[in-house]
């Protein structure tokens, strides 16, 4: 398995949590398979075993960014190369361009071709891992909607598309509300909150999140906090705020740890999820398992994801998006009945049944 996710920045976003979550569910089972690692050079091993066996002694070479998607093609099939494995699984791309052991791909998302004007040098990086995907003996989609995109944009064989969708880590449950008020003292914030969550590039619509909170604002006073790292977009993020008029009312905290988080979900009064496009669409889901309700927006993978125990709008319709979080600020009854739904919703998305799924898929390929 390409164990890179697992190290450096990737370890702390989506992707690293999916590998984790996948690793965690195979430790699950009964019989788990036996799992060895790909690893990047020049970085630090993963910490934690999560049910590996062994890391593999040849490393990935490190290059440019932009180069090394390109790369991995060769790369990768060179530290395959005299590989006892049964089988390799790319977490995200990282397919070689030719090796002997069958090909398990996962398909988290094909953004920078759905969206191309907003990835430029994403999607020219990423053509060459596209362009190989029709080769992989099988492709895992985490959602129907990513599925539908690997058939628009590649030639693959439908029949060997799977669609195994995400689970969501048991941490992400409700905070004790000693971990409730800990948070809030150490943000220093007392009244009632909107979150948000993740790196608002173009794609997850800052400027269209602040027109729905400030359209929230002249009802309730409510202030917006947004965790995740915004990186280069910090400055494209800050000025959005401002000139929303949001300046004194929104806070932006960056990276935050697993347990602050899951106290953010906990105290928010609802999750608000403004993004353009989700291949899976986890954070939704993660505020409905801490018993917070989610307002989204009808795209993508979205709708399947958080079913009909989320709010859903029309995509891009703020007032809309305002209106539902109204409703939930007003309507203490909708409230309780959509934090009901959300964790019974939740709890259906578990990373052992994503690693039973992936498991049949392994099993499917090497029977063959």
């Amino acid at each position: 398995m390409d164990g890179r996710p697992l190290q450096g920045a990737s370890s702390v976003r989506g992707i690293g949590s999916y590998e984790r979550g996948l690793l965690a569910g195979f430790a699950e089972l009964e019989n788990p398979p036996q799992v060895s690692l790909l690893l990047s050079a020049h970085q630090e091993p993963p910490a934690g075993g999560h049910g590996v066996r062994r890391a593999q002694t040849r490393r990935i070479p490190v290059i440019h960014p932009t180069l090394q998607p390109v790369a991995d093609t060769v790369f990768v099939a060179s530290a395959l190369r005299g590989s006892r494995a049964d089988l390799y699984h790319a977490i995200e791309f990282g397919q070689p361009l030719r090796t002997r052991l069958p090909v398990v791909v996962t398909v988290h998302d094909l953004i920078p071709f759905v969206m191309p004007r907003d990835y430029p040098w994403v999607r020219r990086a990423r053509v060459p891992g596209l362009r190989l995907l029709h080769r992989a003996d099988a492709v895992i989609a985490v959602s129907e909607s990513t599925r539908r995109d690997v058939l628009r944009f590649t030639t693959t064989d439908p029949e060997r598309i799977t669609v195994i969708p995400e689970g969501i880590s048991p941490a992400f449950r409700a905070a004790s509300e000693g971990a409730v008020q800990r948070l809030r003292a150490k943000l220093r914030v007392d009244g009632p909150f909107l979150f948000a969550v993740g790196t608002f590039d173009p794609r997850k619509r800052i400027a269209l999140l602040a027109d729905v909170v400030g359209r929230v604002r002249r009802d309730h006073d409510v202030t917006l906090i947004i965790a995740g790292d915004q990186g280069t977009f910090t400055r494209f993020v800050t000025d959005a705020l401002a000139r929303a008029g949001l300046g004194q009312h929104a806070r932006v905290i960056g990276h935050v740890s697993s347990d602050d988080l899951v106290a953010l979900y906990t105290a928010a009064e609802a999750f608000v999820f403004t993004s353009a496009y989700e291949g899976f669409g986890l954070p939704p889901l993660e505020a409905m398992a801490c018993g917070t309700p989610a307002v989204v927006f009808d795209n993508s993978s979205l709708p399947e994801v958080s079913g009909t125990a989320a709010c859903m709008v029309p995509d891009g319709d703020a007032q809309a998006m305002a209106g539902a979080i109204n409703r939930l600020l007003d309507d203490p009854v909708e409230r309780e009945q959509r934090r009901t739904e959300g964790l019974s919703w939740a709890s259906t998305f578990t990373w052992r049944r994503a690693a039973e799924m992936t498991y049949d898929t392994y099993s499917n390929v090497l029977a063959r």
